[in-house]
Parts: C-alpha cells; structure tokens; sequence
C-alpha cells in the first residue's frame, strides 16, 4: 500500500469531517483482497448486503479490507480507502458506540459518505456514493 495515498487520504479524511487525526503509523493495515474474498470475509453467511462492497473497516481486526482491483490511481476507487479512514477515525473518538444501535450506525455512515462525496467534489468527479443511506431508516 502506498503510505503517501494513505497520509494524504488521513489527512482530507480529518479535515473534511474535523474528527481528530491520528498518526499514520495508528492506522490499521490495509489488506487488498480479490472482491469475492472480501464478500466472504465481510459476510461469511453469505446473502446480497455484500455484493459489490469495494471496502470495509473490520474493527474487531483493526484493518481495512478493500478489492485488490481498485484502481488507486483514480479518486473514485481511493475515496473508498478514505470512506474506511473515516471510520477508523470516527472509532478511535467514539469506540464501537459508532455502532451502538440503528441510529448511530445511519450517522456513522453518512459522515463518512459526506466525506466521500466531499473529498470526490474536489476532483470534479461526477460519482455520488451512499445514495442508499438516503432510503434507509430505523425502526421505533
């Protein structure tokens, strides 16, 4: 993994969504994996909540998985290094309460799509990411 994408990546990640940064060296590892390895890891029961997942912040393992044929050359595929940096950030300020029920985990998420779509703007990309979040809602 180049360390000077992932240093930049950390450092518009914080800036864009003002959580506190962290040393690069805190960052978790960055394993490239081809996409249906990463579907598996990330739902090994299998069902559709997988397909076509780019990346994914495992915090249990401290270490972001992401499809080894993203083309990190291009600020579509490495915004969703960014979207993970987001939430490593987001977990070192808020533990797993990011993830403490339906509500926290939509805004968890849609910080780290802003973020994304924020950082994509810089780069006069035309891609919008996360437009599903805006469908999703929490029962009770």
């Amino acid at each position: 993994m180049d360390t000077t994408l992932i240093a930049f990546l950390l450092v518009a990640a914080a800036r864009i969504t003002g959580l506190p940064p962290v040393a690069v060296e805190e960052l978790p590892s960055f394993v490239a994996l081809a996409p249906s390895e990463l579907e598996r890891q990330v739902c090994p029961d299998g069902g559709n909540g997988c397909r076509g997942i780019a990346a994914y912040f495992d915090a249990l393992h401290y270490r972001i998985l992401y499809r080894d044929t993203l083309d990190l050359e291009q600020p579509l595929d490495h915004s969703f290094l960014l979207h993970e940096i987001v939430h490593v950030l987001q977990h070192r300020q808020f533990g797993n309460g990011m993830y403490a029920d339906c509500k926290a985990t939509l805004r968890t998420e849609a910080q780290a799509y802003r973020a994304q779509n924020a950082y994509l703007r810089t780069y006069d990309q035309w891609a919008y990411v996360g437009v599903a979040l805006n469908y999703a809602a929490c029962s009770g």
